[in-house]
């Protein structure tokens, strides 16, 4: 019997911008696969969910609502290899993310959590310093929208900003220290599979490559993914993770990274269940 895997495209309402982007490396991964022998179908996240009988050895999943993750859940436990898994899935929602980098050791600007319903305690503000810029990201998603990251500086201007997200329905923001620097797009599949970072300031030195490499596969291990991507900001000889992905497009790197994501789910399927573990 030939292997079977199933592709689930991304919600176009959790891909502002993105729809074509983000279908294309999925399309492009079950091309790959379907060259290996692999009998590939593709759907999108209410068919997904709402198909009875799904028997499938894999599934290749950018969604990211709850009804799609339940499924994807669901159908892990039945056997399914899953890139990414609906728990890696759900740890890139921002309100568990910044746990995730954290306990993985990367360097990361300071951050808190804090609800849009009351004035942040000093308390609840931990170690972030109002007398320099922050960034105010809504809590659970990444950006959807051009308001769902604003930069703020002093009390004043971020209670403004958090009152801002409280009329949206927002209940929960992401308050993130600035680190100053150049932006630095980095992409990866686990397994030392593959890595890539591109920087708009040009041509990384060899030393950062390797210690982003290094944290980033840190991150990506630690948060549960396979295919993922993220941003970072250098200064100097000093970097800072300050977000992570679940399956970005790869726009600028598909076809190499569709081959890689490819090969890693091949050898997370051939591999026995208690070794993956």
């Amino acid at each position: 019997m030939s292997m079977r895997a199933i592709g689930v495209y991304r919600e176009k309402e959790f891909s502002p911008g993105k729809v074509e982007a983000d279908a294309a490396i999925l399309d492009a991964v079950l091309s790959e696969l379907s060259a290996a022998g692999v009998s590939t179908v593709a759907m999108d996240a209410h068919q997904f969910i709402s198909e009875i009988d799904l028997r499938t050895d894999l599934v290749m999943a950018m969604c990211q609502g709850e009804g799609a993750l339940r499924r994807l859940a669901e159908i892990e436990r039945s056997g399914a290899v899953a890139i990414n898994s609906a728990l890696s899935i759900r740890n890139c929602y921002r309100d568990l993310l910044a746990a995730g980098l954290a306990q993985s050791g990367v360097p990361t600007p300071a951050g808190a959590l804090l609800s849009t319903s009351v004035l942040p305690s000093a308390g609840a503000l931990g170690g972030l310093d109002l007398s320099l810029p922050l960034f105010v990201k809504r809590g659970d998603l990444h950006a959807l929208g051009p308001d769902d990251v604003q930069r703020a500086v002093g009390r004043a201007d971020l209670e403004a900003r958090m009152a801002s997200f409280a009329r949206r329905g927002i209940p929960q923001v992401y308050v993130q220290q600035e680190f100053a620097g150049d932006v630095v797009k980095f992409y990866g599949v686990s397994g030392g599979s593959y890595f890539c970072a591109i920087a708009d300031s040009g041509e990384l030195p060899e030393s950062i490559l390797q210690g982003l490499s290094e944290a980033a596969q840190r991150a990506a291990l630690m948060l549960g993914l396979e295919a993922w991507g993220g941003d970072a900001v250098l200064s100097g000889d000093r970097f800072a993770i300050i977000d992570f992905n679940d399956w970005p497009s790869y726009s600028r790197v598909r076809m190499r990274a569709a081959q890689a994501i490819a090969r890693r789910a091949l050898a997370l399927v051939r591999t026995p269940a208690m070794a993956r573990a």
